[in-house]
């Protein structure tokens, strides 16, 4: 069983190393293509498409689609997260579709930033209607909904979240359908009762590398200890749960919501430093709202940059159009008379001389 991830921006094949250099996930047609053609000569008779991902370039896309399509064995794409724009284009790609309970599906119309005279704007027009006829083939062929309906979703840029995208019939099944656990706690180590990760990754640390501590067992290494002998064996293998090892261990507890809050303190210095370091000129308003109040990463970051910049683009377009209207109400002038330049040279001389 192949599996490959579709997470992040789908981009053609010269943008990718820009997003890996800046380590913003993204994902490109020979990068897949790639490892297609690893699980084909492997003979694996499974793929999986893990995607969660915000779209991109639909030519990217349809590459992607395309090589999918090719595989030889079974396929099926796991929406994890979001599926949407051009990343609903590959998830048509595969044999079958299921979704996590919280994924999400967004279809919309192609779009782009163009410039130009009425006839670069009405060819770029006729491209965009071509474009929107072939993405919705795939969906036609994937849902079994008429080109009206899929062309009403389209206009409407339709969010679906798994139950809608299941009815709608774009995705074939809902993933844990039966088996999605409800978590509850009193305790007061979290706003949910729940211990925040960084403490969680230095316990499972702390356990698996310091023999004297008496939590350690299968759970905590991931590998089952054999029973040692002697009387100190009940009390190795002793299991508790966090209101006991803050009564017996509280020095432990203390050490760790220390050094947790030392991780999430330098992970959000960090994550800010990211985030100025990918800021172009102008959009720090941008950027101090993603720094200190919506809290969102540096990718998550980067994609709100190329949104406002395609905006700012647009409405820069827009604003010339506007500003040059008045100009072609303006008559032009007549030409200056000028038929007696030896009368003008006389008048000139005398009034140099006097």
């Amino acid at each position: 069983m192949a599996k490959i991830d579709i997470r992040g921006a789908i981009v053609p094949d010269g943008e990718q190393w820009i997003y890996d250099w800046y380590g913003i996930p993204a994902v490109s047609p020979k990068r897949i293509m790639q490892q297609i053609e690893r699980a084909t000569a492997n003979h694996d008779k499974d793929l999986i498409v893990n995607i969660n991902s915000p779209g991109g370039s639909v030519y990217a896309a349809s590459e992607i689609y395309a090589h999918i399509k090719k595989f030889p064995g079974d396929s099926v794409s796991e929406i994890t997260g979001v599926c949407a724009s051009a990343a609903s284009i590959i998830m048509t790609g595969t044999k079958r579709t299921v979704i996590a309970p919280v994924g999400a599906v967004m279809i919309h119309n192609a779009s782009v930033v163009a410039q130009g005279d009425y006839r670069e704007m009405e060819a770029m027009k006729q491209l965009l209607i071509q474009t929107n006829q072939a993405i919705m083939q795939t969906y036609v062929t994937k849902t079994g909904k008429t080109v009206e309906e899929l062309t009403q979703m389209m206009n409407d840029e339709t969010w679906m979240n798994a139950q809608q995208a299941l009815e709608h019939g774009f995705v074939d099944e809902i993933m844990f359908a039966e088996d999605i656990p409800i978590t509850a706690s009193g305790t007061d180590v979290n706003a949910n009762g729940l211990l925040p990760k960084e403490v969680i990754d230095k316990m499972r640390n702390l356990l698996a590398n310091d023999p004297n501590i008496l939590v350690k067992n299968s759970a905590s290494t991931g590998v089952p200890k054999e029973p040692e002998q002697g009387p100190e064996a009940k009390g190795d293998m002793e299991i508790m749960d966090l209101n006991e090892l803050k009564a017996k261990h509280p020095e432990l507890v203390e050490q760790i919501k220390n050094e947790g809050n030392a991780d999430a303190i330098a992970a959000e210095r960090n994550r800010v430093k990211e985030i100025d370091n990918i800021t172009p000129p102008g959009m720090e308003e941008l950027a101090n709202k993603a720094k200190f109040e919506t809290g969102v990463t540096a990718e998550q970051f980067a994609v709100e940059v190329l949104k406002a910049q395609k905006d700012q683009t647009q409405k820069q377009i827009q604003n010339r159009m506007t500003d040059a209207a008045p100009l072609n109400q303006i008559a032009a002038p007549e030409a200056p008379a000028n038929n007696n330049k030896d009368a003008e040279v006389d008048n000139l001389v005398n009034k140099v001389l006097g």
